[in-house]
């Protein structure tokens, strides 16, 4: 887990407004990071917009920029499904020309499209089902103001089977990925009885961060598409009543 994921992780998770240098020390405890490579993943933060920083005497403060309050509502997006039992065969799509030697504007377009689940369905042309309240043309808004593409809503006239979409998302890869995520949420769960404070938040924040990675890939598609075995549900509930757990032992650790 880099320490950039860690640090990001444990500022989410907690909620507080801000934190002081020495409060984050503290936190890092338990995941040995030394003060200076804190100081250096906090700068390299900042330079990416994900942090910003105060200063009271010889004390700092950080706290998320808005890079990084947007960040967190992307990480959010994953732990809902919406309602698809009235999804009338409409799709997302997006349609992009990109000069080839433009990389990172290729980089920019394809993370962006990833992070909500489109998929690419031919080059250029990417997918996602249509749902109106994941608000994907206001999230899109930048893209669609760039010039380099197009967000349309169309309908297939020969529909995509549940195999060419299950291969599409990777379907199957995700499924067993969230059965191992369940094995693990498991057997932290029979561990938390015989834990610390200090070992439930390491805990949290090692497992917290494996479920939530994890939750990130799946394609929040509709019932239709997925097998009749799918754990994407299963996996967000146990996780909800997996850190109810593990914070009623580790807030002891954090809330000091």
């Amino acid at each position: 887990m880099k320490e950039s994921d860690l640090i990001y992780g444990i500022m989410a998770s907690l909620g507080k407004e801000e934190y002081s240098i020495v409060y984050m020390k503290y936190l890092l405890e338990p995941f040995n990071v030394s003060d200076s490579s804190l100081r250096t993943t906090l700068s390299r933060m900042m330079e990416k917009g994900l942090l910003k920083s105060r200063k009271t005497g010889r004390l700092v403060f950080y706290s998320f920029e808005e890079k990084g309050l947007r960040i967190r509502g992307n990480v959010s997006y994953s732990f809902h499904t919406s309602d698809w039992s009235k999804w009338d065969n409409t799709w997302w799509g997006y349609v992009f020309t990109i000069p080839s030697g433009d990389k990172n504007l290729r980089y920019k377009v394809r993370t962006k499209l990833e992070k909500y689940r489109f998929v690419s369905l031919y080059p250029g042309y990417w997918i996602r089902p249509f749902h109106e309240s994941e608000k994907i043309d206001e999230k899109f808004n930048d893209l669609m103001n760039s010039g380099y593409g197009h967000l349309i809503k169309v309908e297939f006239i020969s529909e995509l089977t549940k195999e060419g979409i299950s291969e599409l998302w990777k379907i199957e890869s995700v499924n067993e990925d969230f059965e191992t995520g369940l094995k693990h949420l498991n057997e932290s769960i029979l561990k938390l009885p015989n834990v610390d404070p200090q070992e439930a938040f390491r805990l949290k924040m090692l497992i917290g961060n494996e479920i939530v990675h994890l939750l990130f890939r799946d394609p929040l598609l509709p019932k239709c598409f997925l097998p009749n075995n799918w754990k994407g549900e299963e996996l967000r509930k146990l996780f909800s009543d997996w850190e109810k757990a593990v914070n009623i032992k580790a807030e002891l650790f954090w809330n000091i």
